[in-house]
């Protein structure tokens, strides 16, 4: 704890913080005093198999009887320790080992020593997908795909990785683990104007070969800045506090002079602690830590409210011209009011239409809803992350702060044209949950997410420059272009956007077929082939082979580990 506590507050120093305020942020627990009769009544009654106990238990729904296992695994889980500030995962599962499972007998199964088996109590949720195949050039020639600057699947891995958990196919983002590292890519050149600029590297090794295609934005920053903060405070983040004091630091810190910040929390009910604030002399990250101190966690998600409140907040202090933005710092589990995915879809398309971006910084790995967070960031103008230790901070919150927050660009969509003189057929790799038809890239009531300033969007594709071993029909009105004889290109790149003071834009990149590479290749390739062992392999050694080798690539090792 003292390690932890030591890194948490070196970040807060990085951010630009005195001692003193980075002590005082560390000091946010967000407990509530508990009375401490509250568990010593606790009992199961065999006849009736009700909780009962000498005072009300905060989570109970207006009184209504709750089933004595679902109201302990509640109770045991969701609330704070009395004798902790958070209470660690450890804690939790070992209280959980320990209460009454005659209704609820699927959700934990006892080891012989009286733990748990982590695995059997957590309850994570991914989209599934099926893994994409090879297409021939001939009959499938265009590529189409939502951009992306996603990375929280590559967090969630070495979330896993650290804490020796699972690791399942839908996890496995292909796309998102190539987006996470760092590449050296062309920046766009400020003379000719446009949005994005290309790197493009090829590979070829007989008749298969490596396609790399890094895009990267152009640097831009917004003249004011109107934040919410929409911090979920339900019982399941009780172990993710750090988490919401890195997220309220960094957000405080990037904040400029007469910039607004606004904090709203919730669980079952929303509460605004901070509305339309001005950053200045005054209103100081002391100020707001003030403001702060009555903020608990404690109670059931009411995640769809809390959103319903950060837009009005955030419509309320629009800044014209400048960048509107609701953060949202949760695990996910929308529990109450708005809770299935479509209907989440249908919330924040709605609540984009007020011109206000969404962003979501997941925490956790056990209850991680992983499929409800990416389809608010997928479909509200919107990006999802996830940090669960420090080092995710600095990596993602930090250093690509701008990326995270600041959009060039939206409704960003890409379009690969091959060249059926150059290549025979291809398989891209990843985006299988963002692949698009061809008729959807000119189409601009299919949306797409945006783009973060100076970020960027990577990938790749497997080519295959002989018989793709499918058997096809040839086009009987192929080959009619007039690029069709030349195999010096090996396919072009078109991207198309939404710009964000109206209007569209499209810019092309042609590819040449001649093989060249760099580092950026070679590091592409090594995450792609780990991302196949990690999606597919069922040895829990190989795949945490494939882990620690992807943690090397990302440099999340210590200089310990890496020995």
């Amino acid at each position: 704890m003292k390690k932890e506590f030591t890194q948490e507050k070196k970040y807060y120093l990085s951010l630009g913080y005195t001692e003193r305020e980075a002590d005082l942020i560390c000091a946010l627990t967000f407990e509530r005093p508990y009375r401490n009769d509250v568990f010593r009544a606790m009992t199961l009654s065999k006849s009736s198999r009700r909780v009962k106990m000498s005072a009300p238990m905060d989570g109970m729904m207006g009184g209504a009887p709750v089933p004595a296992a679902g109201q302990a695994m509640y109770d045991m889980c969701a609330a704070p320790s009395m004798s902790s500030p958070a209470m660690s995962a450890q804690a939790n599962f070992t209280m959980m080992a320990k209460m009454p499972v005659a209704e609820a007998p699927e959700m934990v199964e006892e080891c012989e020593s009286g733990m748990p088996n982590i695995e059997d109590v957590r309850w994570d949720s991914y989209d599934s997908f099926e893994d994409s195949r090879i297409k021939d050039v001939a009959n499938s020639p265009l590529s189409t795909f939502r951009t992306t600057n996603n990375t929280a699947a590559a967090t969630v891995l070495l979330g896993n990785y650290e804490r020796y958990t699972r690791t399942v196919h839908d996890m496995v983002r292909t796309e998102e683990l190539l987006n996470f590292l760092e590449y050296e890519l062309n920046a766009p050149e400020a003379e000719n104007g446009g949005l994005f600029e290309l790197t493009a590297e090829l590979r070829r090794k007989g008749d298969k070969g490596f396609l790399f295609l890094g895009l990267a934005g152009k640097k831009t920053l917004p003249a004011k800045q109107n934040i919410v903060l929409l911090i979920d405070t339900s019982g399941s983040m009780s172990s993710k506090t750090m988490q919401i004091r890195m997220a309220l630091a960094t957000v405080f810190a990037r904040l400029n002079d007469g910039d607004k910040l606004s904090i709203v929390t919730y669980s079952d009910v929303d509460h605004v602690f901070i509305n339309g604030m001005t950053k200045n002399k005054k209103h100081d990250i002391e100020y707001v830590i003030k403001q702060l101190d009555k903020m608990y966690i404690s109670g059931c998600t009411n995640g769809s409210r809390g959103i319903e409140t950060a837009y009005d907040i955030a419509v309320e202090n629009f800044a014209d011209g400048g960048l509107n933005r609701v953060i949202m710092v949760t695990d996910g589990d929308l529990n109450f009011g708005v809770t299935q995915n479509g209907q989440l879809k249908d919330l924040i398309e709605n609540k984009k239409k007020s011109g206000v971006y969404y962003s979501a910084i997941g925490c956790g790995l056990y209850n991680l809803q992983d499929d409800k967070l990416e389809t608010l960031a997928k479909n509200g103008n919107g990006n999802y992350y996830v940090i669960n230790s420090v080092k995710d901070a600095e990596t993602v919150l930090r250093d690509r702060y701008e990326a995270l927050v600041y959009p060039i660009a939206k409704n960003v969509k890409a379009q690969v044209e091959f060249n059926p003189a150059a290549v025979k057929g291809y398989r891209l790799l990843g985006f299988e949950n963002r692949a698009l038809a061809a008729e959807d890239f000119r189409d601009d009531t299919v949306e797409s997410e945006p783009f973060g300033s100076g970020d960027k969007c990577v990938a790749c594709y497997e080519l295959y420059f002989g018989d793709t071993g499918r058997e096809t029909k040839p086009l009987k009105y192929g080959g009619s272009g007039e690029n069709v004889d030349n195999a010096s290109e090996l396919c072009t790149l078109s991207v198309r956007c939404e710009l964000l003071d109206g209007g569209h834009a499209e810019q092309e990149f042609a590819v040449s077929a001649e093989p060249r590479f760099t580092g950026n290749l070679e590091k592409a390739f090594k995450a792609a082939e780990l991302a196949e062992t990690l999606r597919n392999e069922k040895d829990s050694g190989l795949v945490r082979r494939a882990l620690r080798q992807y943690a090397e690539l990302a440099g999340y090792l210590s200089e310990d580990e890496a020995e």
